[in-house]
């Protein structure tokens, strides 16, 4: 990365200037493999959180857009409203306001449900909002985690410097040459 990033502003403008130069179907791998790496990272807390039966749907919604984009195509429009459908019908836990939702919780579903949306448009801003959503996360974690936690240093943080590295080397991936493999889902981690 040439161009130092201090906050999200810089993140948000150096991404998105990275994920213009992918075509669309680049865009939706990019986007699932964000919302994979959360799915997976967090899926303990997500066990514990959500009903088995939610967590099987997040799931299985991911992996059908896996299924679809690693055969080569976006998926149709009736198998993104099949998946929307079922994304919809997942208890967010608003419902009961006294419920202490976990943001990471709320995150991942939100990247998963923008991973549909991505495939529905042709939208730099949906990817690069899925990427937003794991440094999020890991804003998330920091404060949650570090006592000496503060946003002003946030991207000097280790495991955000890693992220961003991982995002753009993902990016460099799809802009060249690359198989369309189960391997794409765990690259770069």
């Amino acid at each position: 990365m040439k161009k130092q990033t201090y906050d999200f502003n810089d993140y948000s403008e150096f991404m998105t200037k990275q994920l213009q130069k992918l075509r669309h179907f680049e865009r939706c791998l990019f986007s699932a493999w964000c919302a994979d790496r959360l799915l997976t990272s967090h899926t303990v807390l997500l066990a514990a959180s959500l009903s088995e039966q939610d967590l099987r749907i997040l799931q299985d919604v991911l992996n059908e857009l896996w299924d679809a984009l690693l055969s080569g195509v976006i998926p149709e429009k009736d198998q993104l409203n099949a998946l929307d459908m079922d994304f919809m019908g997942i208890d967010d836990g608003w419902n009961d306001p006294m419920e202490d939702i976990h943001p990471a919780i709320s995150i991942v579903q939100q990247s998963v449900g923008m991973c549909i949306l991505c495939c529905r448009r042709n939208d730099v801003g949906l990817a690069q909002a899925v990427a937003r959503s794991v440094i999020d996360n890991l804003d998330c974690m920091q404060e949650e985690n570090d006592p000496s936690y503060s946003p002003d240093t946030l991207f000097e943080h280790p495991q955000i410097q890693h992220e961003v590295v991982a995002q753009l080397a993902i990016i460099k991936h799809l802009k060249g040459e690359y198989e369309l493999d189960l391997r794409l889902r765990t690259m770069f981690r």
